[in-house]
C-alpha cells in the first residue's frame, strides 16, 4: 500500500482491508463499529492529523470487565521521492502478528477480554494510540495491560526483545518464566536509562505508559533496513517471525492468567 503513510489513499486502503479481516475473524466490534477516526495535532507543529484505529474484541469467559490491550501500528513513512518504503518488518510484521493473535484467541476465548488494536500515525508521533488514551473506547481503569509489538519479523540473532519488567516489575517472573521455553531467543531489557537504548516510549506502549497503564513492548532492534525503502517482505525471515509471534501469543496467555490476582488500577 505505498508506505501506509497516515493520511494518504493507501493507509485507507489497508484500514479497509484490516476492518475486513477483523470481521472475517469473527471480533465484535468496539461501540459499534471496528473503525475508529480522530483527529490531533502534528509532533511537531500545529497542523492536525487526522486518522483511525481499528479495533476489536473478543470477550473474556470469565471476567469480561477487565481487558488486555494487544495492538501494533499499521502505518508506515510512505512513499519518498519517488521510493516506496514498504515497512514490511515496520510494522507489516506487528500487524500480521495481531491478526494472527486475533484469529487464534477468537477460537479459543481468554479468560480476560483481549481488546485487539492497530493503530494509526505511529511513525508522527504515536498519534493513533494517544488519541485512543485521550479519549478510550472502553474505561482506562478496566485495562489490565497493553502488549504492543513493532518490528518482530526477523533478527539475524534470533534474539525477540521483551521492553516493560523493569519500570512494571509484576511482568517480570511472566516474561522469565518464558524464557526457557520460547521459541525464540528472549531477552528482557531495553527499558531503562532513557535515550535511544530504552524503547519505553519509543513506540505505541509509550500513551500507555504515560498514562500509568502497565506494558510489555516486543521488537528486535534496528536492522540495516529500517526506516529505508529495502524494508521489503523478502527481507522478512519466516521461520523466525512464526517463532516470535508464537512466543508473543505465550505470552499473552501467561498474562491472561495472572491479571486475575492484580488488584484493580
Amino acid at each position: 500500500m505505498a508506505g501506509r503513510a497516515a493520511m494518504t489513499p493507501e493507509n485507507l486502503k489497508a484500514r479497509v482491508w484490516l476492518e475486513s479481516e477483523f470481521r472475517r475473524i469473527g471480533l465484535q466490534p468496539v461501540e459499534g463499529r471496528f473503525v475508529h477516526a480522530w483527529a490531533r495535532a502534528r509532533r511537531a507543529g500545529a497542523d492536525s492529523v487526522r486518522g483511525a484505529n481499528v479495533l476489536g474484541m473478543v470477550r473474556g469467559r470469565t471476567n469480561a470487565a477487565r481487558i488486555i490491550v494487544v495492538s501494533a501500528h499499521c502505518d508506515h513513512v510512505g512513499t519518498r521521492n519517488g521510493q516506496i518504503y514498504n515497512g514490511a518488518d515496520d510494522n507489516a510484521s506487528g500487524t500480521a502478528a495481531v491478526l494472527a493473535m486475533a484469529a487464534h484467541f477468537a477460537s479459543h476465548p481468554p479468560a480476560h477480554t483481549i481488546l485487539f488494536a492497530l493503530w494509526d500515525a505511529e511513525e508522527i508521533g504515536l498519534l493513533g494510540a494517544r488519541a485512543f488514551v485521550d479519549a478510550p473506547t472502553v474505561p482506562l481503569a478496566s485495562i489490565a495491560a497493553n502488549v504492543n509489538l513493532d518490528m518482530v519479523s526477523r533478527n539475524d540473532r534470533g534474539e525477540l526483545y521483551a521492553a516493560g519488567a523493569t519500570p512494571w516489575p509484576a511482568m517480570r517472573p511472566l516474561l522469565e518464566s518464558l524464557v526457557p521455553v520460547a521459541s525464540v531467543k528472549l531477552v528482557l531489557g531495553h527499558d531503562s536509562g532513557g535515550g535511544q537504548n530504552d524503547w519505553t516510549d519509543q513506540s505505541d506502549q509509550g500513551a500507555f505508559n504515560a498514562a500509568r497503564i502497565p506494558f510489555v513492548y516486543f521488537g528486535v532492534e534496528d536492522h540495516p533496513d529500517y526506516h529505508k525503502p529495502t524494508d521489503d517482505p523478502e527481507r522478512i525471515q519466516p521461520g523466525f517471525f512464526y517463532r516470535a509471534a508464537r512466543t508473543i501469543a505465550g505470552f499473552v496467555e501467561r498474562l491472561d492468567a495472572a491479571v486475575e490476582g492484580w488488584p484493580p488500577r
